[in-house]
C-alpha cells in the first residue's frame, strides 16, 4: 500500500474549498473548510471535517496539553454525550446531555449560559449557531431556536408526526434542516426545512412514501405507515447544485420482513432533494429490503475529485455493510461501479434477490473472521438469510460504520473511515404494529423470537482506513483495539494530523500519511464523541466531549476538554478499559 506524504509546501499552498474556489466562509455560507471557527458538526457544508488550521503539527503535537476541562453536568451522568461542539467567534455551543445546551468561552471554559429543555432527555448529536440563534433538538420530535446571547427559547417547531430529533441541525441561507430518528419504534420517517426566523415549515419530505408517492409500491400493504426510515445523522448540502443529501436509516420492523415485501424505499438509502423545495431529485439504495439493521446512520461527505481526466462532483457514504458507496452527486450514478449480486434467499422473509456490492475494497471484513465464532455455531457472510435459527454474521448490527463521522482531506485526496469489527447473531423476531400506541412495542415484551444479539466472547475491534475515492481501494489501514464505527469518528487538519477519541478515554493524534499514533492524552471517560479544532486569539485548540456510551461499553462521564500547545491541565485518571471481546452469554437470548 502506498503512503501519502503531506509536505509543508502543500499545506501552505492548499486551497481548502470543496466546490467553488471563489466561495468564502461568511454569513452561514460555510462552503470552505473551517479555520478559526468550527461552525457545523461536519466542519463545512460538505461534512469533510477538515480544518485549515496547522499550528499543531506532527512535529509539536507531543506538546499538546489540557487548556481547560469542564464538568458539563457538575460531575453527574445525565444523558448521552455524543454531540459535536461548534465554535463561532470564540464561543462554543454544545449539547451537554439530559436536554441541556450550553454556551462556553472557548478559550477559558467559562460558562456563559445554560438552557435546560423540558421536552425530553434523548440523544442530541449537535447544534448550529446562525442568525443570532442556536438551533437544536428540543427532545421528542421538536426543533428549537435559542437566543445566541443568553439561551432564551425563541421558538419550537414540530418535525414529522412521531420519533425524535437526534441529528445535529444544519443551517443554510435562512433555513434550518432537521429529520426524525427512532426507526425501530415504527416511525414514518420525515425530513424537513424550517424558516430560521419563525420555525415555520418551508417544506417536508416523508422518507417512507405514502400512497401515490414515488416508491410506495415497494411496500407491501400498509407496512409503509410504520416502515421506519429514520434520519439518525445530519445531511450534506451542495448550494451550487441546489441539493441536500439525506442519509435514511433502517426498516421497521428491523429484522422481520414477513409483512413488508419489496425493496422498502427509501430505507437504507441516500436521497437527494431540491434544497429550496424538498422535491425528489434521485436516490441510491444501499441495502434492499433491509433485514440486518444495516441502516444509513452515518453522514455523507462531498468532494470534487479528478477522475479519468476530468473533475467529478461526488458524494461518499460508508455503511454498516463495511462498503464505501461513491456516487456522482449530480445524478446518483455510481462513479466506479456497484454490482447487483445474487443474495442468499429465505422466501418467508421475502428477501431481495440481489444486493449492491461496490467495486473496490471493504473497510471491515464482510464475513466472520477465522476463529471468531464458537465451534458448532451457524455463521454466514454479509446479507445472510435467516429464519428461526440464529445465524452469526459480519458485519453485525454495530459493524462497519454507524454514526461515527468520516473525514476527507483535500491535501491527500483520500477519505478516512472509522470502522467496527463486531459480529451479530440474527434470528426472526415477530413484531406486530400497535395501532393504539402508534408504535412497534419494544423488546423484550414486544416481539416473539430471537431478534439480533451480540454473542459473548466474540471480538470487538476496529479499523482506521484511508481509501482513494478514484479507485475505492485501501491506501493504508490500521487495526484498532476498540471499535471505531459507533464512537468519536475522525477530524483531519492541514498539518497532516488525524484526531480520534478512544473508548479507553484517550484522545489520539495519528499521522495522516500512515495512521501511526503520534500523541495521546487521557480524558477520564470514554472519548466517544466527535472532535473539533478552532482558534481563539491566534491559538489553535482541540476539543472533545468525553462521556462514554453504551454501544462502546465505555465508562461514562461528563467531561468537556479543550487542548492547546503548552496546556498545563494534567490528564485525568484512566477509566476502566472497555472489553475487547463481547461480554455476556454466547448463545441467543431466550424466546
Amino acid at each position: 500500500m502506498q503512503q501519502v506524504c503531506v509536505t509543508l509546501t502543500a499545506v501552505l499552498l492548499a486551497v481548502c474549498l470543496f466546490f467553488n474556489p471563489a466561495s468564502a466562509q461568511k454569513g452561514g455560507d460555510w462552503r470552505a473548510a473551517p479555520a478559526k471557527d468550527f461552525p457545523l458538526a461536519g466542519g463545512n457544508l460538505a461534512n469533510q471535517r477538515y480544518s485549515t488550521l496547522a499550528s499543531i503539527t506532527p512535529g509539536n503535537v507531543a506538546k499538546l496539553g489540557g487548556a481547560w476541562m469542564l464538568h458539563v453536568n457538575g460531575g453527574e451522568i445525565s444523558g448521552n454525550l455524543e454531540g459535536t461542539p461548534v465554535v463561532v467567534d470564540g464561543v462554543m455551543y454544545v449539547p451537554a446531555g439530559g436536554g441541556v445546551i450550553m454556551a462556553i468561552d472557548a478559550a477559558t471554559g467559562a460558562v456563559k449560559w445554560k438552557y435546560a429543555s423540558t421536552g425530553g432527555r434523548g440523544v442530541n448529536r449537535g447544534v448550529v449557531a446562525a442568525e443570532g440563534k442556536v438551533f437544536s433538538s428540543g427532545g421528542g420530535n421538536t426543533l428549537i431556536a435559542l437566543d445566541q446571547k443568553d439561551g432564551a427559547l425563541l421558538w419550537t417547531a414540530k418535525v414529522g408526526d412521531r420519533g425524535s430529533t437526534a441529528a445535529p441541525a444544519i443551517y443554510y441561507d435562512g433555513v434550518v434542516y432537521m429529520g426524525v430518528a427512532g426507526g425501530e419504534a415504527g416511525i414514518r420517517g420525515f425530513f424537513g426545512a424550517f424558516d430560521a426566523k419563525t420555525g415555520k415549515q418551508v417544506w417536508g419530505f416523508w422518507t417512507i412514501p405514502g400512497p401515490g408517492e414515488r416508491g410506495n409500491d415497494t411496500w407491501e400493504g400498509t407496512s409503509w405507515n410504520h416502515g421506519g426510515g429514520p434520519v439518525w445523522t445530519h445531511p450534506v448540502i451542495d448550494p451550487d447544485l441546489g441539493m441536500i443529501y439525506v442519509p435514511v436509516g433502517n426498516c421497521a420492523p428491523d429484522n422481520d420482513g414477513t409483512e413488508r415485501g419489496g425493496d422498502n424505499l427509501f430505507t437504507a438509502s441516500l436521497v437527494a432533494l431540491d434544497l429550496k423545495t424538498g422535491a425528489y431529485k434521485w436516490h441510491y439504495q444501499e441495502v434492499h429490503h433491509d433485514l440486518w439493521d444495516y441502516d444509513n446512520s452515518g453522514s455523507p461527505v462531498l468532494a470534487d475529485i479528478e477522475y479519468k481526466g476530468r473533475t467529478r462532483k461526488i458524494v461518499m457514504h460508508a455503511g454498516k455493510t463495511g462498503f464505501l458507496y461513491i456516487l456522482d452527486r449530480t445524478n446518483g450514478t455510481p462513479l466506479i461501479g456497484i454490482e447487483e449480486r445474487p443474495a442468499p434467499q429465505e422466501p418467508r422473509m421475502k428477501t431481495a434477490k440481489t444486493q449492491p456490492f461496490p467495486i473496490g475494497d471493504s473497510f471491515v471484513p464482510t464475513c466472520p473472521e477465522p476463529d471468531s465464532v464458537a465451534p458448532g455455531v451457524k455463521s454466514a457472510c454479509i446479507f445472510a438469510a435467516y429464519w428461526d435459527e440464529a445465524v452469526v454474521t459480519a458485519p453485525g448490527t454495530l459493524g462497519g460504520l454507524s454514526w461515527a463521522p468520516m473525514t476527507y482531506s483535500p491535501l491527500t485526496h483520500l477519505i478516512y473511515i472509522p470502522g467496527s469489527i463486531i459480529n451479530s447473531g440474527l434470528g426472526l423476531r415477530r413484531e406486530a404494529w400497535d395501532e393504539k400506541g402508534h408504535r412497534l412495542p419494544p423488546p423484550p415484551g414486544g416481539g416473539r423470537g430471537i431478534g439480533y444479539f451480540r454473542p459473548g466472547g466474540e471480538p470487538r475491534a476496529g479499523t482506521l482506513t484511508a481509501i482513494d475515492p478514484t479507485t475505492n481501494k485501501i491506501v493504508w489501514q490500521k487495526r484498532n483495539k476498540y471499535p471505531m464505527g459507533v464512537g468519536s469518528g475522525l477530524l483531519s487538519t492541514a498539518s497532516g494530523l488525524i484526531f480520534h477519541g478512544e473508548s479507553d478515554g484517550r484522545i489520539v493524534a495519528y499521522d495522516i500519511g500512515n495512521g501511526n499514533e503520534l500523541w495521546s492524552f487521557q480524558t477520564g471517560a470514554g472519548a466517544d464523541a466527535p472532535i473539533i479544532t478552532y482558534a481563539v486569539g491566534g491559538q489553535q485548540y482541540i476539543a472533545i466531549l468525553s462521556g462514554g456510551n453504551s454501544f462502546q461499553l465505555s465508562q461514562r462521564g461528563d467531561n468537556l476538554w479543550a487542548f492547546k500547545l503548552g496546556g498545563t491541565v494534567p490528564p485525568a485518571p484512566a477509566p476502566a478499559a472497555p472489553p475487547t471481546t463481547q461480554p455476556g452469554a454466547s448463545g441467543p437470548p431466550g424466546r
